[in-house]
């Protein structure tokens, strides 16, 4: 985007959100495109710029009214009149309590992965600019929600825009792929995946549809095709994946093994199992989800019954086994390097968020670049477009805009247009909406209704105001022992010491350890406790539902030479881990963003071939049973020949059944 465009975008912008009473076409052409008769460019191409540069900020999000009407009380004849109305552009007037505020910026902290990060930093950063948010946001309870998967940001915006879809689905009733036309009414969360729920138009009814068996391109119709859902639906929808009746598994458990699934268990009485092995129920709803979560058990588990989940769990050993060590499809050719220009809603959605920022006072150069992610020498180039830019009375008199910078601190003064952010867009919006969904469940019974009104409020700072964000529900799996997240809260607020039994699922062991709780955190579906533990000495992180109970313990003080820590990533990489070399299938892309794999190359069949840092040898088999093939390991040989032997054997256990 030239720096000429820049400036007219913003001279536009100002000069239809500074008049009350709407502007002329001619008078824009004068003041804005400095063009008048016999200046060399014909008006016909002055007025198609004119239509683009619309265009440009209805992105912005600016609603450009057009009406006829006299431009000056003493007008004779009428004319169009364009204008931007500032109520419909600005951030409305919120207030937010101190508690109000705090959520808030945890709510924005929640949203990780490029999906939703991004658009939740855009908006607290203009939340910010109008006063709503805490000068240092709460770090010691984090609450993550990941969107991985590509497909999500496509659904939303077709939903907020009433815009009918069509997709192929892969449905594992048939076992075949089929085309659907939806009309989408939003999207939730249930059992670890995401679902879009929508009317399917063939089958003339609500349906709910998995993102991850969605293939190929989603293609979107015209916006406003359909009425939107009553509120309500898609919560009703989801709930419904809930209410499938519960079914029993039969399942055969060698003594002293998969001690994670014998949490969830009920054992029977089996006079005449084998040796060596115990029996027991095992309840699930979706078959899908069961067969995936059993294949990572391996050799210590046989499915008896019922016969389709025992064949399920053997397909997923079967494909696992097939795909290891294979090299798979040649890499995409790479494109020519280009150097990549900033296009032009970038670049002014990005200045005009930086006034009102601005605007509070001065503010150094390397700073202000640092927060909205450009350079010091990029910062200074839109701070000169503002310069050139401000309103122009009737008689052709500029007001520009005062910029100063001295000393590398920057001050701005004399932009009343453009002096409050911006309203949020529909994605930024929902990226609120999910962080604020991912506090419930630690929230005491004061902050809950904290957590609805601001949802409310971030409604009414959208675009189109209250209301028009597509509805969007996150409900995680219901996770065993989610009853300890008010007291694991509670012990990081109050520095105790804490006795856990832990359940490593890898090692399969049991272990009791005394911990410090430091943080408490949840990343997709599960939460963690980030502590100090004394029994290793270290800190270490510990998933909630496995805590097979806990207890206070009389204090132990931490060592004088440990620092907490405050923005310390979850799981850290050390010099023991193994990088695995892993191919994903289309269906399976969300690996690489999920569990921070890196790398990503792009194969000629649509898969991609990623980098991930593993553990142990002990994970990964069961990691790879998982997903019947769809992830497939190449490397390294020592990996792929352990892999084979544990999937070898957890396959001859399945089919001895």
């Amino acid at each position: 985007m030239s720096q000429k465009k820049t400036e007219r975008l913003l001279n536009l912008l100002i000069a239809l959100l500074h008049t009350e009473r709407g502007i002329s076409r001619d008078r824009l052409l004068r003041d804005v495109y400095e063009w008048a008769p016999g200046a060399g460019r014909d008006r016909e191409t002055v007025e198609r710029q004119f239509e683009r540069d619309k265009a440009d900020l209805r992105a912005l999000g600016a609603e450009i009214s057009e009406r006829q009407g006299y431009e000056r009380e003493d007008s004779s004849a009428t004319t169009s009149l364009y204008r931007i109305d500032p109520r419909l552009f600005r951030l409305p007037e919120l207030e937010f309590t101190p508690q109000e505020q705090s959520l808030l910026a945890l709510a924005g902290l929640a949203c990780q992965g490029a999906l939703a990060a991004a658009p939740a930093r855009a908006a607290l950063r203009r939340l910010e600019a109008a006063g709503a948010l805490p000068d240092s946001p709460p770090s010691l309870v984090q609450p993550r929600v990941r969107i991985a998967d590509p497909r999500y940001a496509i659904l939303a915006d077709a939903a907020s825009r009433q815009a009918e879809i069509r997709f192929q689905y892969y449905a594992t009733s048939t076992g075949r792929e089929e085309e659907r036309r939806v009309q989408p009414w939003g999207l939730g969360q249930r059992y670890g995946q995401w679902y879009l729920v929508g009317f399917d138009m063939a089958r003339n009814a609500a349906r709910v549809f998995r993102l991850s068996r969605i293939r190929g391109r989603i293609l979107a119709g015209a916006d406003g095709s359909f009425e939107p859902a009553p509120p309500g639906m898609v919560h009703e929808q989801l709930e419904e994946l809930m209410a499938i009746p519960v079914q029993r598994a039969r399942l055969r458990v060698a003594e002293g093994r998969a001690l994670e699934l014998r949490m969830a268990w009920t054992p029977l009485p089996a006079p005449d199992a084998p040796e060596g092995w115990d029996v027991g129920e095992y309840p699930y709803q979706d078959l899908s989800v069961a067969a995936d979560y059993l294949a990572g058990f391996g050799d210590a588990l046989i499915v008896e019954a019922p016969r389709e989940l025992a064949d399920a769990v053997v397909r997923r050993l079967e494909g696992a086994l097939s795909a290891l060590g294979t090299q798979g499809a040649s890499p995409v050719a790479p494109a020519p390097t280009a150097r990549r220009t900033m296009t032009s809603d970038e670049r002014l959605s990005r200045i005009v968020d930086l006034v009102p920022f601005l605007m509070q006072g001065p503010v150094r150069v390397d700073e202000a670049a640092a927060r909205y992610g450009v350079t010091p020498r990029v910062l200074l180039q839109e701070l000169t477009a503002l310069e050139f830019s401000g309103p122009t009375d009737l008689g052709g008199w500029q007001d520009f805009i005062e910029v100063q910078v001295r000393d590398g601190v920057v001050s701005l003064a004399n932009a009343p247009e453009l002096a409050r952010p911006r309203r949020l867009s529909i994605e930024e919006a929902l990226s609120l909406q999910l962080g604020l969904q991912t506090l419930l469940p630690m929230a005491s019974v004061d902050e809950q209704p904290a957590i609805r009104s601001l949802a409310e409020k971030v409604s009414a700072a959208t675009l189109k105001g209250m209301g028009s964000i597509p509805e969007i529900d996150l409900k995680t799996e219901p996770q065993r022992n989610a009853e300890l997240l008010p007291e694991l809260r509670a012990a990081v607020a109050e520095g105790r010491t804490l006795r856990l039994d832990y359940l490593n699922p890898t090692k399969d062991e049991r272990t009791q350890r005394l911990v410090n709780p430091l943080g408490l955190r949840s990343d997709g579906d599960r939460w963690y406790v980030d502590a100090y533990c004394h029994r290793v000495e270290e800190r270490r992180v510990f998933r909630v539902d496995r805590i097979v109970s806990l207890e206070p313990s009389a204090p132990i003080p931490l060592p004088a030479d440990f620092e907490a820590p405050t923005q310390q990533p979850m799981f850290e990489p050390r010099d023991t881990d193994i990088e695995a070399t892993l191919r994903l299938a289309p269906e399976a892309l969300w690996v690489e963003h999920e569990y921070a794999a890196e790398d990503g190359l792009d194969l000629e069949d649509g898969s991609r071939r990623v980098r991930m840092r593993v553990s142990s040898l002990d994970w990964l088999p069961r990691f790879l049973a998982q997903f019947g093939g769809s992830v497939a390991l190449e490397g390294p040989e020592e990996a792929v020949e352990g892999s084979r032997a544990w999937l070898t054997r957890a396959l001859q256990t399945a089919l001895s059944r």
